[in-house]
């Protein structure tokens, strides 16, 4: 396969020169010149509402002339879908399948393009492009999921991002960028209530004062979970002393606040504040209980200088950002009627950096972007537990918490990490309608050494309607605390000797605008991944370099306004990744994803949005007993109507609507008789209906 990839790329690489000399194709390669593109290849008035892109260059670009595979979903998007967290928006991506950890206290997995590990660090979430990764586990915050009211839009990279953005932009990146005065512009508030006793409400106010751009938001949602998410079997087995059969404690409370001031994109500063505190559905030992809970909270602030006049053909920009998080996890490992076994561990995390960019424009048909930087990592921690690494027999009676900090019974000593970067891109119009995006990026850590991380793009505007990509990244993930230092854990210990992860890409996309009303975007890809961390063997596992993946697939997307009051949408997509090793495909993730969606604005300011998901072909792990895991689809379906007495809006949206029994997979546990603690996997929420409100002056 990879063979096949690469024989397609150096075709479309054999008729570079040519076309750079101003010269036909000629020979043999003109019939595949014809057969690709077409013989007519004169210029069109092709009329191209495309997107821009920050994220894959650090710069503004549209979608379809920016050198990655990417996705732009808007704040209209998200609002006629009818979406409430983040994790509803990304399921609409080609390629990128969201589903619960069953090892990381019920977090989300962002699955892209077949890359799957229980805590998900290979995904680097950005906010306004500063990333939100806990050093600690690397991932996420654990149980976190950003609401949408102050998103403007969401970028979605696949594909390695290091050369730009450093580690964890491996399989993906998603960059948040959340809306300014401009676009709040007043004052709104909104409303939703709905199943599961599920409340959300939002408050936004942007506006221009004494030259400053400003923008202030807080929105707060709350939900007591969905009741009939009922498991069968647990850990503890079904029956006394398991409470199953009983429901996943989903229940969850969060809020989010932002702030943001501009002065004429000289000076930009931001802030954003996240509290939560949510359950942990099937809990850490898979047993069910009504006790655990996630209590976590980020502080991200960050201030910019932005010049663009401070030396000849010189944009320069200062950033300076400061993240702190807390995450205070109380964990009863089974119900306390059984055994009072509890454990909090504790993580504080103080973490920054200084970054300096210069894009120089001096150089004809050249566009160089300069990036240097320092980061800092700190953990601190602290936990209580009533018992030492065992928690069994379960017939023994366990005491009141203690404070194990400063003994060798600790989840973590603290840890620091220091890092130095330097980055260099060049964009370069190496002929007319050929652009060569190439970029390497040079990270040195204090503690495990240095990696280098290259890309290559090369885009070719074929035609005004036609627009094809080569596209070749590496990226790398650092390891994380808990991979190299996790000691006194009843669940996971680290291995101070694991090496960084690493992937190299090859991809290629195409983007048609086939009419004015039609778009197209086929993209192939390869990958090869090196050096996988993964938490290995019975409880307590331990990380270790465990997997060499080899990985390919395609994502087709499709956008057709139909008519101009209908759209339909849809993508497709295929993946199959395999352990170099034993040939075993990545176990619990889709091969096949579709999806589609079509928008019916049917009277004045009347629409109805359906949506519809189909998820299939996920392989059990080796040795996993259980049959494979089932495929479902279901559909969403939203009615808006908007400017009621021109400053009201109203929504009622019905989610999995034919109450499809929607599951997914549980983890394999060689331990398990079944195969797997929960055998059974986990249910995903049923039918759901909310209403909402929305007002705006």
């Amino acid at each position: 396969m990879k063979k096949q990839y690469m024989t397609t790329i150096l075709a479309l690489l054999l008729m570079i020169p040519a076309t750079l000399r101003g010269a036909e194709p000629e020979g043999e390669n003109i019939k595949a010149f014809e057969d690709m593109f077409g013989a007519d290849l004169q210029e069109e008035d092709v009329y191209r509402a495309d997107r821009l892109l920050v994220t894959a260059t650090g710069s503004l670009k549209p979608v379809h002339l920016a050198p990655s595979v990417a996705t732009v979903i808007t704040a209209g998007d998200i609002e006629a879908m009818g979406a409430t967290t983040l994790d509803e928006v990304l399921e609409t991506v080609p390629g990128l399948h969201v589903s619960p950890s069953g090892l990381n206290i019920f977090s989300s997995i962002w699955s892209i393009r077949g890359m799957r590990t229980s805590n998900n660090p290979q995904v680097l979430l950005l906010i306004n492009g500063l990333p939100l990764t806990r050093i600690i586990e690397g991932e996420r915050l654990k149980t976190s999921n950003i609401p949408i009211a102050m998103i403007s839009r969401v970028e979605v990279v696949r594909g390695p991002g290091s050369a730009v953005h450093g580690a964890d932009a491996f399989s993906g990146t998603v960059n948040v960028i959340t809306k300014d005065g401009h676009e709040v512009d007043g004052t709104k508030a909104g409303l939703r209530y709905g199943s599961f006793d599920t409340t959300d409400a939002w408050l936004q106010h942007g506006g221009t004062y004494g030259g400053w751009n400003l923008v202030a938001g807080v929105e707060t949602q709350k939900t007591q979970g969905d009741d009939d998410r009922v498991i069968d079997q647990d850990g503890l087995g079904s029956g006394s002393p398991s409470l199953a059969p009983d429901e996943l404690d989903t229940r969850a409370e969060q809020v989010d606040v932002h702030l943001g001031l501009n002065k004429e994109d000289r000076w930009v500063a931001g802030f954003y504040g996240h509290w939560h505190e949510n359950r942990m559905g099937p809990g850490a030992v898979q047993v069910l209980n009504y006790d655990s809970l996630s209590d976590g909270n980020q502080l991200l602030f960050d201030i910019m200088y932005h010049n663009k006049e401070l030396a000849k053909n010189w944009d320069v920009s200062v950033r300076g950002h400061y993240l702190y998080q807390e995450l205070d996890g109380f964990f009863q490992f089974y119900p306390e009627e059984v055994l009072n076994a509890q454990g909090r561990p504790v993580g504080e995390e103080n973490n920054g950096g200084l970054e300096a960019v210069g894009i120089y424009s001096g150089l004809l048909d050249h566009s160089l972007r300069f990036a240097t930087g320092l980061k800092y990592f700190d953990a601190e921690t602290n936990e209580y537990k009533n018992f030492l690494l065992t928690i069994v027999p379960p017939s023994e009676w366990f005491g009141p918490m203690y404070s194990l900090r400063g003994t060798p019974d600790i989840f973590m000593e603290d840890q620091h990490r220091f890092l130095k970067y330097i980055s260099l891109q060049d964009e370069w119009s190496l002929a007319r309608h050929w652009e060569l995006t190439a970029g390497v990026r040079y990270d040195d850590y204090d503690d495990f050494g240095s990696t280098v991380n290259p890309r290559l793009a090369l885009v070719w505007e074929a035609r005004s309607d036609l627009a094809a990509k080569i596209l070749y990244g590496r990226a790398f993930r650092a390891p994380s605390f808990s991979e190299q230092y996790f000691q006194s854990n009843p669940v996971n210990h680290g291995n101070p000797d694991v090496d960084p992860e690493t992937i190299d890409a090859y991809e290629l996309s195409f983007d048609w605008q086939a009419t004015q009303d039609l778009r197209i975007i086929p993209s192939f890809f390869y990958q090869e991944i090196d050096d996988l961390i993964q938490y290995v063997g019975p409880l307590p596992a331990v990380a270790e370099n465990f997997a060499q993946l080899k990985g390919h697939g395609f994502e087709l997307d499709i956008n057709w306004q139909v008519m101009r009051n209908l759209q339909l949408r849809g993508n497709i997509a295929n993946q199959r990744t395999v352990n170099q090793d034993t040939d075993e495909i990545m176990p619990d993730t889709p091969e096949w994803k579709l999806y589609a969606d079509a928008d019916w604005k049917f009277l004045p300011d009347w629409s109805i949005k359906g949506q519809y998901f189909w998820i299939a072909e996920r392989h059990r792990a080796n040795n996993d007993p259980r049959s494979d895991i089932d495929n479902y689809s279901f559909v969403n379906l939203t009615l808006r109507r908007k400017n009621i007495a021109e400053h009201w809006d109203a929504a009622l949206s019905l989610r999995n609507l034919f109450d499809e029994d929607v599951r997914e997979p549980s983890p394999y546990d060689p331990t398990a008789p079944g195969g797997a603690l929960v055998p059974n996997d986990y249910p995903m929420p049923g039918r759901a209906i909310w209403g909402e409100v929305r007002m705006h002056f």
